[in-house]
């Protein structure tokens, strides 16, 4: 109702309300057909929304966006004109005869400092107490589910979990290292025989508590690059720069090694295969630290199962053929199962006519078991990206990779200095808090012989790369021999020197990328 005491339609007053606040006041009813509006107001608004949207995504990215521009640009004019917290008679307000905002534009540190000093034990990442994932089975399944599922080949098949018929609850089982098999695979097509053996001793009643989970090169991807790694912040860095060194040794000793016709297309698959023994190793060492269990590759599977059989492949034999290597693998699962320590080595080249230090063993990297978090897998782990991403470090050694079997051994050293005097088959106690211990298992007793060799066993890998491409050839005359693949390998290699001389720069390589250049 108006002034006059007149009924005003709905319709009205909102005409009324709109065109009173601009006009209203100054020349009665106005339409707001009528309302001059300001096309500067209307750009500005779209103008703050707009900057407003980019500022929450570059804060979510965790880069500078247009309100931190701006406040970098103005805020010292404004402290320059005695407006603000920041002080031309303060020290830390001037620095270098420029006038410096507050703290709060400095560094997120200096506000969350406490008041007896900059340092805080809340921030400092060596307090962080890592403890085990609460669903280690759904994460896991999750990873290796993370890439679409696609067809196979005929005779194969895409698996990445085969589960038990019940899974056993960690704190009902009696040993500390998880019941979990941890396999690598170039992909998750895995044939159908190795799949049904794979099935048949997982619902034995000794291996019933036992998951396998089927890790791709994809998976190892995801689960390396994805992830922050708080306690390894140079894995990322590790796998790209120890794969480039390794890749730079390839391609020098494929010219010394005629491989097939010596195709730019074979020789690039011959890298990739050897670069993918790098980030296997690195994906061991994370795995084994965030979940614990068992790891092995497919080949080591095949290699066990097809023990004692003149066959290839499990497909192309039989049960009678392979029961030799299905036993072998039961008698192993058999182990893992009733393990009391929490961590355990296969060791291979064990002569007992060795004298103390057993100097000559070696780690066999192949098969591992560790509880998640435990201090061999700390100190190799840490190792390792040091040898990948300094510059003076070889990439291959007498042992093959230089991420395989040396840090496993630079760790045990860590540990203890006297390992070398423990038995094999006796158990290393650790003296610390946690009151680790390692097993040490006589790997030539129970392994086959490629994978207990120790000429054969650190180059396995390696060796079946470069003679991938000769499996066809029945006179097999141009497939050069391991000798002659070590040699080439290891002289490659001797080239590695520090920059700038070296064949490769991680430092170079890591700028390159920070700067966003296309390296190779």
């Amino acid at each position: 109702m108006d002034r006059d005491g007149n009924q005003s339609s709905a319709g009205e007053k909102a005409s009324k309300g709109a065109g009173g606040g601009v006009g209203g006041g100054v020349g009665g009813d106005l339409n707001n057909d009528d309302v001059p509006t300001s096309p500067m107001l209307y750009y500005a608004s779209i103008f703050l929304i707009v900057t407003t949207l980019l500022q929450v995504l570059s804060t979510y990215q965790e880069e500078a966006g247009p309100f931190d521009w701006f406040a970098a640009m103005f805020i010292p004019r404004f402290l320059s004109l005695g407006i603000g917290g920041g002080s031309s008679d303060d020290d830390r307000g001037v620095m270098d005869g420029e006038l410096c905002p507050s703290d709060q534009w400095l560094d997120e540190a200096f506000v969350r400092a406490p008041s007896n000093g900059l340092y805080s034990s809340k921030y400092d990442p060596r307090n962080k107490v890592q403890k085990p994932s609460l669903f280690p089975h759904c994460a896991l399944r999750r990873w290796v589910q993370l890439e679409k599922e696609r067809e196979c080949p005929e005779g194969s098949e895409y698996v990445t979990v085969i589960s038990p018929p019940n899974i056993v609850s960690e704190r009902e089982r009696e040993g500390k290292i998880p019941q979990i098999i941890h396999i690598s695979s170039p992909n998750n097509c895995l044939p159908l025989a190795t799949i049904q053996t794979l099935r048949d001793l997982v619902h034995q009643h000794i291996s019933q508590a036992f998951t396998i989970y089927i890790h791709s090169s994809d998976t190892m991807d995801n689960f390396l690059f994805q992830r922050e790694w708080n306690i390894f912040p140079q894995v990322k860095e590790g796998v790209l720069c120890g794969s480039g060194k390794l890749n730079m040794v390839t391609q020098l000793a494929l010219r010394e090694v005629k491989v097939g016709n010596n195709s730019t297309e074979q020789q690039q698959e011959i890298v990739d295969k050897i670069s993918m023994g790098l980030k296997r190793d690195f994906w061991r060492y994370m795995v084994l630290w965030e979940y614990g269990g068992i790891t092995m590759d497919i080949d080591t599977v095949h290699t066990i199962l097809l023990d004692g059989s003149e066959a290839t492949s499990l497909s192309s034999s039989n049960k009678t053929s392979h029961h030799r290597g299905y036993n072998t693998m039961r008698k192993l699962m058999h182990q893992w199962h009733s393990e009391k320590s929490d961590a355990l080595l296969y060791f291979i080249n064990n002569d007992d006519k060795q004298r103390l230090p057993y100097s000559q063993r070696i780690p066999l990297t192949d098969i591992m078991g560790m509880a998640p978090y435990h201090p061999l897998i700390y100190y190799s782990a840490k190792i390792a990206l040091r040898i990948a991403t300094w510059d003076a470090e070889k990439s291959i050694t007498d042992t093959g990779r230089t991420t395989k079997v040396p840090p496993i051994k630079a760790g045990l050293q860590h540990i203890s200095r006297g390992w070398g005097n423990i038995k094999t088959g006796d158990v290393m106690n650790i003296e610390n808090e946690n009151k680790n211990s390692i097993h040490f298992i006589n790997g030539d007793e129970i392994l086959p012989q490629s994978l207990s060799s120790p000429r054969i066993s650190p180059w396995r890998s390696i060796f079946a790369a470069f003679k991938s491409f000769s499996g066809n050839n029945t006179n097999n005359k141009d497939e050069p021999s391991d000798e002659n693949i070590n040699l080439a390998m290891r002289n490659s290699a001797g080239e590695q020197k520090y920059i700038p001389q070296g064949l490769f720069s991680c430092m170079e390589y890591t700028l390159d990328m920070y700067l966003q250049k296309k390296t190779n």
